[in-house]
């Protein structure tokens, strides 16, 4: 029963950590696109306001989806629990690998926000001078 609770909170860890990076990046990211600092990607740093739109869509998945996992995990653990259909270190296996699948599904979301957002918008400004 403890080890099955201490898989269950390390599952917890990537889903608490995207809710938590989510909501510290509405607040740190800097104003104007700068390479190196917050959601940079070339079409996020076209305009300011395709910037200040792709770190809000970026922050707000990170939310969304950290939440999301945290009731799947925790959904998922409880069932076992009950059941015992497999065993805990498979299960965590399991949820690490959905967890990384849906971090790293968040980037071409993003990007394609943008693109149906800004697609056709020209750069209004450079990027940070040691990056040209």
């Amino acid at each position: 029963m403890i080890q099955q609770m201490m898989f269950w909170m390390i599952d917890l860890l990537i889903p608490s950590g995207m809710v938590a990076a989510g909501m510290a990046w509405r607040g740190i990211v800097p104003r104007r696109p700068c390479a190196g600092r917050g959601y940079c990607t070339p079409r996020s740093m076209r305009s300011s306001r395709a910037w200040r739109y792709a770190q809000r869509c970026f922050s707000d998945l990170c939310v969304r989806f950290g939440f999301a996992l945290i009731l799947l995990v925790s959904a998922d653990r409880a069932i076992n629990m009950m059941a015992q259909l497999m065993p805990s270190d498979r299960l965590s296996y399991l949820n690490a690998g959905v967890a990384v699948f849906l971090f790293l599904s968040i980037v071409p979301l993003v990007e394609l926000n943008l693109s149906s957002r800004f697609g056709k918008e020209q750069p209004s400004w450079r990027t940070c001078p040691q990056h040209n």
